[in-house]
């Protein structure tokens, strides 16, 4: 069985060795650059699920637009806050199995082992369904507890209750690694498109009839539910369409084995992203501990736009996981670094153009969606897309490092740093009030950027040797 996206030949290897060694600089290296078949691909496949996206993203600025408009800071940054609760503990408890369909069943693709695949699948869903029932457990059990906290009134509390039935379908992470794996970017780029637009329309419909935050917290709930089933439904299709359902049964039994180290990869990847978690989401629900509900608002909308810079790099790295992990499944250090350093200098490049223009047009861009409510969210906006910027250059640094096979090691350097970035940003937050979330998330980009880069590089390097030695 051939692999996905793979050929008989290597087009880095033959464009590398067919051109010289040159000084040359700027648009001339670019394209000496571009000839990189790899390289292309990852832009490619990026760039499939960008456009589609695109229109995700238009819908997704329209919904938020509609709602903040309608609600207001203050009952927006409680909406804020309910979704970003859900996402918090749901994050923490899902397994980010699709990480281990990608490493594990590139292997399997490679070498023809479909029973070990279909075995490899039943394990990652089973991981996703119980991490889903556990995190909405959890969510829902704890939203009394932890509403006084987050500023939430005695009618708010059962909303996030309801709200917590999300995470029950946030059993995504499999089908996703299935599309990612084959290379279908583009029901990927079309299904992004679901949730926005249903919450965009019922949005509308919530601001034309007067309603309330609690509708608004349903139409939310609804649009999230509706997106995440039709992924799952794509996933399962694109497996059923390669052939991969045939012969394949309930059996629980060697489910592992075939997978060497596959509980410490699936272990070290899910406790990284719980780090993300608590990095990403944890920050929002920090500042409205500190400041309330309405500051909240304004750090969401802040996030919101500054996403214009990392969403699309959020694309770059789904679309070179793959071919790292192919890459990495073949042998050899240097591909992995070539590719790892050229994309993430032709990303950060572009991130830099954007943020230019973000400076001067990013305050009428706030006046003109959310209203002039939300401008005082301009300062901190700004130096969140700084951040984004930073992180840019550095994207692929995680994707490698999975690639290796040393999640573990990422994983721990992730550990070390969360503390006192975290801290950092209580600390500001108290002092400076909500730029300092701005000024922390700027620090912890460039702490983060340094050390994982150092950690990638000395693991290529050892990784390079020991293949000269073997």
């Amino acid at each position: 069985m051939q692999r996905p996206g793979s050929s008989s030949s290597h087009p880095s290897d033959s464009a590398t060795t067919a051109q010289p060694r040159s000084r040359a600089r700027g648009p001339a290296r670019l394209r000496r650059w571009f000839r990189d078949g790899l390289l292309r691909r990852v832009f490619k496949n990026a760039g499939i699920l960008l456009s589609g996206k695109a229109l995700a993203g238009l819908f997704g600025l329209g919904a938020l637009a509609v709602t903040a408009r309608a609600l207001g800071p203050e009952l927006f940054g409680t909406l804020v806050l309910v979704q970003t609760y859900v996402l918090f503990v749901g994050g923490l408890a899902k397994f980010q199995s699709w990480q281990a369909v990608i490493h594990y069943g590139a292997q399997c693709l490679d070498e023809d082992r479909v029973e070990d695949l279909q075995g490899l699948i039943k394990l990652t869903m089973l991981l996703d369904l119980g991490s889903a029932v556990l995190g909405m457990g959890v969510a829902a059990a704890a939203a009394s507890t932890v509403g006084p906290w987050l500023g939430w009134g005695p009618e708010v509390v059962p909303l996030a209750m309801l709200y917590s039935v999300m995470i029950l379908f946030t059993i995504t992470a499999t089908p996703t690694g299935i599309l990612r794996l084959f290379d279908r970017f583009d029901l990927l780029a079309a299904q992004s498109a679901v949730t926005p637009a249903l919450r965009l329309i019922g949005a509308c419909a919530a601001y034309l009839s007067g309603a309330g935050l609690g509708a608004f917290i349903i139409v939310w709930l609804v649009s999230g539910v509706a997106g995440r089933l039709s992924l799952v439904a794509l996933g399962w299709r694109e497996f059923a369409r390669q052939g991969l359902m045939h012969g394949m049964n309930f059996s629980l039994r060697r489910l592992v084995k075939p997978h060497p180290r596959l509980w410490r990869f699936v272990w070290s990847t899910n406790l990284n992203m719980s780090l993300y978690v608590i990095a990403d989401r944890g920050r929002t629900l920090a500042v409205g501990w500190v400041l309330g509900p309405a500051a909240a608002g304004l750090f969401e909308v802040a996030k919101v736009f500054s996403g214009v810079i990392i969403k699309p790099v959020t694309h770059l790295a789904q679309s070179i996981y793959p071919e790292l992990a192919k890459l990495s499944a073949e042998g050899g250090a240097k591909p992995l670094r070539r590719l790892m350093v050229r994309a993430g200098l032709i990303a950060g490049g572009g991130a830099t153009l954007i943020l230019a223009g973000l400076v001067v047009l990013g305050e009428p861009l706030i006046r003109l969606t959310v209203g002039e409510a939300y401008v005082g969210a301009y300062g901190v906006f700004m130096l969140l897309a700084l951040a984004s910027v930073i992180g840019v250059y550095g994207f692929a640094l995680g994707p490698v490092m999975l690639a290796l096979g040393k999640p573990n090691i990422l994983f721990r350097a992730n550990l070390v740093l969360v503390i006192p970035t975290f801290s950092l940003l209580l600390l500001l937050l108290w002092q400076m009030g909500l730029i300092g979330a701005g000024i922390a998330t700027v620090a912890g980009s460039v702490i983060w950027l340094v050390a994982v880069g150092v950690i990638t590089f000395r693991r290529l390097r050892k990784r390079e040797a020991g293949g000269r030695m073997a």
